[in-house]
């Protein structure tokens, strides 16, 4: 008799990072405990300033980068059994993360984040920071 919730669907965002990769391997645990799908999701960093023109390398480089934040993702879900999908976003990182996933009604978000460091590191601690304070979804920061 498991006495952890049910979980159906959970929301994994991915930035290719070492970081977002434990918290996929921690997902995959919950995935494979409740038979729940997993979905990959990646936010594209459009250039905000308004003067900007989106060139077509910039479009290749941002998609470049998807693929190498998703790709080893799902070979590594997949390999441990698990269902993985994919989605990708535009925009402010963490908005899009907390819509994404009340839209698609997730059971939980899984974040791969590190307390100090670099600015990625960073960046993903207020990522996963903004996410927690504005969903109403359960959230699991993992370190």
């Amino acid at each position: 008799m498991k006495a952890m919730a049910k979980f159906n669907k959970i929301l994994v965002p991915l930035d290719g990072s070492s970081n977002s990769i434990r918290g996929l391997d921690r997902a995959i645990e919950i995935a494979k405990e409740s038979d729940a799908e997993i979905t990959g999701f990646y936010v594209f960093h459009l250039p905000l300033l308004a003067g900007v023109k989106y060139t077509q390398k910039m479009k290749d480089d941002a998609q470049e980068k998807a693929v190498k934040a998703i790709g080893p993702a799902m070979r590594r879900t997949e390999k441990a059994g698990a269902t993985f999908k994919y989605k990708t976003g535009g925009g402010h990182t963490g908005a899009e993360i907390v819509n994404f996933a009340k839209k698609g009604k997730f059971d939980m978000i899984v974040i791969g984040a590190r307390g100090m460091g670099g600015a990625k590191e960073a960046f993903l601690g207020s990522t996963s920071n903004y996410v927690m304070h504005k969903t109403k979804i359960p959230v699991l920061v993992v370190k």
